[in-house]
């Protein structure tokens, strides 16, 4: 296949929302792609241009996917074939196997993605455009004849060439020395990203910026939540105001509230002189509430009369000061469980979630980790003087491989660290952390090494209260439950016994 030549897929379903989602995914890969929201029209773009691969849903309005799979192979022999469906049985197995065609179900869309990543249309085999001097064949989704430096390639292999795919197609399109500005307006921001789960959040955050609503944005730690309430900040009308945050966690009630509401005069001892609280200082501005969860019950309370009324009183004081801010929060926990424990407000819940903004753990964008690590490298390299030109690609198989509980955050941290210690041209897996390398090399596991999810959170909840030395507080906070709870389960770990 020659290198300008890309491969047409045909995308066929009447749910828009999963076939533009699956359509961008598959345009990140480098195909060309077409979609049709019916059979009917699937088959008048067949009938004007030439279609490799054609990607067909089961259950449509107006056409059977069997019978359009049918009617393109009659259009275009050689066409590959591939059906979608969430009622799978035997008969339409048999009916695919019958047609020559593939068959996936939509709740397993990994084996969906592994057949589907690469394809030739001149030669009927599955290709990846390697590094210069580096060949690359699997012929017709079938294990057999993938050379990775002439030896047979592993699938993570096969997602790292993705990925770097993708680097090269987001370098393209951005422009020498622009690798990762954004055209959404989000420049500085550092929402890296070009999965279709963070362009669906860019899309998302550049939406609910102009409606001056709160927004709730869940995620987990080091997923980037600050960053995206920021960003909603800089797009806002209230760009030219303050934006202000505050970790909800990290003070006592009363330290709390005293940073929010402020103070008056003589207020309490050692209260010398009034103190204007973070709500009067981001006034016409915006306020972030981090970590929501775990606000006190109390002060839940005051939280939802500022949301209401939008007026707060001083510490000490009786006047009430009308406020005009605009109120983020962010969490890593899961607020509905916390209702279900008692330990948030319903009115207060459903006034923050008016908007959610789920921001995706890196393990769910892993073709991210390219453009991430490349863009921190950029950072790292200017910050430092550094002359380092790239990253290698065993390298990237390590990172690609690596599952990054600590998220984005750690990847930073993880390319900080190699740029500190290299004195090379490129990064190289002596450079990276010892915990990546190590994640990489350790041996597969037999299914009698596993356990049940159960045992799982018994020994991680054991071992922190362990490392607590046994101070139930902290550790409930580190696991992020309540200290009831901790103590129902601790109870049921006793009983179990």
């Amino acid at each position: 296949m020659s290198e300008d030549i890309k491969p047409t897929i045909l995308l066929v379903d009447d749910e828009k929302k999963l076939l533009d989602s699956i359509a961008e995914k598959i345009r990140l890969r480098g195909f060309e792609v077409l979609t049709a929201l019916s059979g009917q029209k699937a088959l008048e773009i067949a009938r004007k241009q030439k279609i490799h691969i054609a990607v067909v849903d089961l259950k449509m309005p107006d056409m059977d996917g069997i019978v359009v799979i049918t009617k393109l192979k009659e259009i275009h022999s050689e066409i590959k074939t591939v059906l979608l469906t969430g009622y799978g049985n035997e008969k339409v197995r048999e009916a695919t196997e019958a047609l020559d065609s593939a068959y996936f179900e939509k709740d397993r869309m990994g084996d969906f993605w592994d057949f589907i990543k690469q394809f030739s249309p001149e030669t009927g085999m599955i290709i990846i455009k390697p590094p210069a001097g580096q060949g690359s064949v699997l012929n017709g989704g079938k294990q057999s004849g993938f050379q990775f430096n002439g030896s047979t390639a592993n699938p993570e292999e096969l997602e790292m060439y993705a990925a770097r795919q993708v680097l090269e197609r987001q370098e393209s399109i951005n422009g020498e020395d622009t690798t990762h500005t954004d055209s959404d307006g989000l420049q500085g921001y550092r929402l890296v990203g070009a999965t279709p789960a963070m362009l669906e959040l860019k899309k998302s955050i550049s939406k609910v910026a102009a409606l001056d609503c709160t927004v709730l944005i869940l995620g987990e730690t080091g997923t980037g939540k600050e960053l995206v309430a920021r960003a909603i900040h800089a797009l806002s009308s209230r760009r030219e105001k303050k934006f202000m945050a505050i970790n909800c966690g990290s003070f006592s009630e009363e330290l709390l509230s005293n940073e929010l509401f402020g103070h008056e005069k003589e207020a309490f001892t050692g209260a010398f002189n009034r103190k204007i609280g973070l709500f009067e200082a981001a006034s016409k501005g915006t306020m972030l509430l981090d970590e929501i969860g775990d606000t006190p019950l109390t002060m839940q309370i005051k939280l939802l009369r500022v949301l209401q009324e939008k007026k707060i009183i001083r510490m000490g004081g009786t006047e009430e000061i009308p406020v005009d801010v605009r109120v983020l929060a962010a969490t890593n926990q899961s607020l509905k469980e916390k209702l279900d424990d008692g330990d948030f407000r319903q009115d207060l819940y459903y006034r923050l979630n008016a908007f959610i903004l789920r921001i995706p753990p890196l393990r769910e964008r892993r073709e991210d980790i390219p453009l991430l690590s490349s863009y921190f490298l950029d950072k790292f390299r200017k910050e430092f003087r550094k002359t380092i030109k790239g990253i290698s690609d065993e390298v990237l198989l390590y990172l690609m491989k690596y599952s990054f509980p600590g998220n984005v955050r750690e990847l930073e941290n993880a390319i900080e660290h190699a740029v500190i210690v290299c004195e090379e041209n490129e990064l190289r897996p002596e450079h990276i952390p010892q915990r990546i390398l190590e994640m990489k090399q350790s041996p597969g596991r037999k299914k009698e090494d596993f356990i049940t999810l159960a045992e799982l959170e018994k020994r991680h909840i054991l071992d922190v209260l362990k490392a607590t030395k046994g101070k139930k507080n902290e550790a409930a906070r580190i696991l992020g439950i309540n200290r009831a709870s901790l103590w129902r389960k601790l109870k049921q770990f006793e009983e179990e016994k």
